[in-house]
């Protein structure tokens, strides 16, 4: 049952062990399970930048031992999302802007030659799914449900992939922008942004469902160029959660309200904080 409610709020859940003839969960499921919860937490901003992470109260909020705790965080660590600090703790890790870049340049890339493909490919179905995804969209932005209608675009832009031959290459897609993923949940609670990306996206769909190949991959790359403006504003209103790139020394963390913070602890050595 702890471990039920732990993973409340749409996460995987762990189911108990039940008797001694049941298959066991082995302690890597159980770790795998938690850092994608705490992944999710991460990149939605429910866990901000620079929040603590303490393996005791993690393992109290997740019903387990300290070891898949640390599993888990050493995995996030090793994608940038999590910042270790032998003898001082652990912290949610800055939005490195370097990522965000490359992350941008990339998915521009492919997006682009993913419309540019799907347009040979449209038909009266494919746009009448299309128009679906957008209303869909809209729906879900006048009644302020930010989840569900950053799984909707992720939805939409999913589909012109498979339209356009490749669905596999979303994947690569969805497993690089982790930290570009940060910055558009920001601008969607932060900045409230939602109204344009729908606009952009109304763009596209009506390029694609034209079979303007040449607009479809202008409008294509402005709403993927859109990001760089929301992170000149988000550097100016929120500072403090980004950093330029990997290498540069981390800040020491601010205090951070709730359950997930220890008693603050005197600032490391700079050799400590540098050292990975």
């Amino acid at each position: 049952m702890a471990r039920n409610r732990a993973l409340e709020d749409g996460g995987p859940k762990i189911p108990a062990p039940t008797d001694a003839g049941a298959t066991l969960l082995r302690r890597n499921t159980i770790a795998e399970q938690i850092h994608a919860v705490l992944r999710r937490d991460i990149i939605c901003g429910r866990l901000s930048p620079r929040a603590s992470l303490a393996e005791q109260e993690l393992a109290r909020r997740f019903g387990v031992s300290r070891t898949p705790i640390r599993e888990a965080m050493i995995k996030l660590a090793d994608e940038g999302l999590v910042e270790i600090f032998p003898q001082y703790g652990s912290f949610v890790g800055p939005i490195k802007l370097a990522e965000v870049l490359d992350s941008q340049f990339a998915r521009e890339t492919l997006e682009c030659a993913a419309v540019e493909k799907a347009v040979a490919h449209m038909d009266a179905e494919h746009a009448d799914r299309l128009k679906a995804m957008l209303d869909r969209q809209r729906a879900l932005q006048k009644s302020g449900d930010d989840e569900g209608f950053f799984r909707a675009d992720e939805a939409m832009h999913a589909f012109i992939f498979a339209l356009a031959g490749h669905p596999t290459a979303w994947l690569f897609v969805t497993g690089a922008k982790a930290q570009m993923d940060r910055v558009r949940y920001l601008a969607m609670t932060v900045l409230r942004k939602q109204p344009s990306v729908v606009a952009q996206h109304a763009q596209v769909i009506d390029r694609l469902c034209a079979r303007d190949r040449n607009g479809a991959v202008a409008a294509m790359r402005t709403h993927m160029r859109g990001i760089l403006k929301t992170i000149e504003i988000l550097r100016g209103d929120k500072h403090d959660y980004f950093v330029e790139a990997a290498g540069d020394p981390p800040a020491l963390p601010r205090p951070e309200s709730g359950a997930l913070n220890p008693p603050a602890r005197k600032r490391p050595r700079k050799n400590e904080a540098t050292s990975r």
